[in-house]
């Protein structure tokens, strides 16, 4: 039976994500977008529920870093109306089925259809995979610089985080006592014959950047392959898809981590923040989303 506790929290989450849905409507009064000079391709996966909040994040993400190609995978719950949503707002976007992006070597499902679009976008252009709970608020010169450098990039949990080689991040996983899948893999990475070079980074998917010249297909599904040799059904488990993504921009040339906390989860920003990815144990824990994203949209409306 819940707690007193638990039962207000769940009720406070309701009503704060009812504020920010009343609030994110807003984002439909709003004009058009059209693609930029970037050589860039923003690409998201939207379920239907998260249709207003993709747009917020993709406008503000747009408004700050302007690529030429913006793509949608489609979540199976999109509907005709949604689709005519997300192409009334962003005229130039490419809309697209996620049962398109799958493969044996993969599972399906936990955000995987999305990572495996990537790589084939990223084969003709830097790709940044953006969450529909993100929101840019200022200037973001260390991912436009990136983008213009072809260097990948990933939004990291510490300050002064490095990417690190693959036996010493999995020794330090090992001291972990959570049984999620993600430490799970994270604690495996030095038991699945990759070479000792290798490396990992423990970022987050939500907000990460793919350079182009690479042959990212390959190296997510070795991996894949490995870890489910590895982990057997636990690979099929959510979050298998953001190991992935960690270990596949690790390994790209020159991949860095953006400076913390100027780009982080909401939880962990300051005053100096200019991108937020408001992830679902933070998103409606207090009216912070809401406020963020009616800001934007204010000075959307102001020009």
């Amino acid at each position: 039976m819940p707690t007193l506790k638990a039962i207000r929290e769940r009720c406070a989450r309701t009503y704060y994500k009812a504020l920010y849905m009343q609030q994110a409507k807003a984002v439909l009064r709003t004009a058009p977008v059209l693609p930029g000079s970037l050589p860039l391709t923003t690409l998201s996966m939207v379920h239907t529920r998260d249709v207003l909040p993709y747009l917020v994040a993709f406008k503000s993400f747009h408004r700050q870093a302007a690529g030429q190609r913006a793509v949608v995978v489609c979540d199976p719950s999109i509907t005709a109306s949604d689709r005519a949503t997300l192409l009334a707002h962003i005229p130039h976007l490419e809309l697209r089925d996620a049962a398109e992006f799958t493969h044996q070597s993969i599972p399906r499902g936990g955000t995987w259809e999305r990572l495996f679009a990537i790589s084939e976008y990223a084969t003709q252009q830097f790709t940044v995979q953006l969450d529909a709970d993100t929101l840019a608020t200022g200037p973001l010169p260390e991912v436009c610089d990136s983008i213009l450098a072809n260097r990948p990039f990933v939004i990291g949990e510490v300050l002064a985080q490095r990417i690190d080689p693959l036996a010493g991040f999995a020794a330090t996983a090992r001291t972990w006592t959570s049984g999620h899948v993600q430490a799970l893999a994270e604690a495996s990475l030095d038991g699945i014959g990759l070479p000792p070079e290798t490396l990992y980074v423990r970022g987050c998917s939500g907000f990460t950047g793919f350079r182009t010249g690479a042959d990212m297909r390959g190296c997510l599904l070795d991996f894949s392959e490995r870890m489910r040799s590895k982990l057997g059904d636990r690979w099929r488990d959510w979050g298998t898809e953001q190991v992935t993504s960690n270990f596949v921009v690790a390994n790209q040339a020159d991949a860095r981590v953006l400076p913390f906390p100027k780009y982080a989860s909401a939880h962990q920003t300051d005053a100096d923040s200019v991108f937020f990815h408001f992830i679902g144990s933070v998103r409606f824990r207090n009216r912070r989303y809401e406020r963020e994203t009616a800001a934007f949209l204010r000075s959307v409306a102001i020009g």
